[in-house]
């Protein structure tokens, strides 16, 4: 097998292929201006090349142009590889990206995107449309109750963990999300993780909320864990009038309270309301820690093999596919 340097000239005497170049790599099949953010740097570039790379992800946001499916390249070469932003990050461009250079995973992925104690809630705001995440994290060890609100429509998040509730106080708090959809329509989130298992839930607080009719938003292959010490907490909230719009799948989506290791055994693992709107779809999907899915099973639905763990019951997912 031959080497491509040996039939390309550039690259024979030192040049390099630049990523516009290999635009599939980085999954899409063309791309606009490339940003480099590496939170290891000691003072930031000028951003353009992984050696004079931004240190945080907002300055590379604000180079951005919308509409141009620009791309941030996050590449740390410090220890965490997370960004230490000042300030709340708003993402309000259409058609930009964000990729984390690191082995392919969904949860504590090395790239990331971490905030200061200085950001209130929530820390990251997401209002475009036609976006992707890709293989990164979102965290907040701080005091803040939401960790990110996503106001945008049509965007795909691959590999994201959204670590919010990462704080004590937080934990203690009934606000706690680690994402709110607020009339956000038509996402999918595919193989991402919610919450994490390290800060205890110690009360009536969700690692997802859907609110204010948010419509056909997907999950696919996704993690939603919490620790709980308080029999109230709960994965999901959609408690209110017409807080879903037509649907919302979970699609082998796996719900998870480690109860077999010290946990408090959740009442239920969805706090939902009659008069929500749309439909709750579990799709082939599993959960452990909680004694019934929902407090309310009037638009929740079983799809596939819907199955228990340990000593959970279905009752109500028996009940509406009866």
């Amino acid at each position: 097998m031959s080497k491509a340097s040996e039939y390309i000239p550039a690259l024979k005497y030192g040049h390099k292929i630049m990523p516009e170049d290999i635009a599939g790599m980085i999954g899409l099949p063309s791309v606009g201006n490339i940003f480099y953010v590496d939170p290891g740097v000691s003072s930031s570039g000028g951003g353009k090349t992984a050696d004079d790379a931004y240190k945080t992800v907002t300055e590379a946001y604000n180079a951005m142009s919308a509409d141009n499916d620009d791309v941030i390249i996050l590449a740390p070469t410090s220890s965490t590889g997370r960004t230490s932003e000042t300030a709340t990050l708003t993402w309000a461009k259409r058609r930009t990206h964000i990729i984390g250079n690191g082995p392919a995973r969904n949860g504590w992925n090395r790239a990331g995107i971490s905030f200061s104690s200085a950001v209130t809630t929530p820390s990251m705001t997401i209002s475009a449309n036609n976006c992707s995440f890709t293989n990164i994290m979102i965290y907040n060890s701080n005091d803040v109750n939401v960790l990110v609100n996503h106001t945008g429509d049509y965007n795909t998040f691959n590999n994201v963990h959204f670590a919010g509730i990462a704080n004590a106080t937080t934990g203690d708090d009934t606000a706690g999300r680690c994402l709110v959809l607020t009339g956000s329509d038509d996402n999918q989130f595919n193989g991402c993780t919610f919450g994490i298992d390290t800060v205890a839930s110690s009360a009536a607080n969700a690692q997802i909320e859907l609110a204010s009719g948010s419509a056909r938003n997907r999950f696919n292959n996704c993690l939603i864990t919490h620790w709980s010490d308080n029999a109230g907490s709960f994965f999901v909230i959609a408690d209110s009038t017409n807080d879903i719009d037509r649907y919302v799948i979970f699609d082998h989506c796996f719900f998870h309270n480690p109860t077999h290791a010290g946990a408090t055994n959740n009442t239920v693992g969805m706090n939902l309301g009659a008069d929500i709107g749309g439909a709750v779809y579990l799709w082939d999907s599993w959960i452990t820690g909680a004694t019934d899915w929902a407090d309310d099973f009037t638009l929740l639905y079983g799809l596939g093999g819907m199955s228990q763990l340990a000593t959970q019951n279905i009752a109500g997912i028996e009940k509406v596919l009866a």
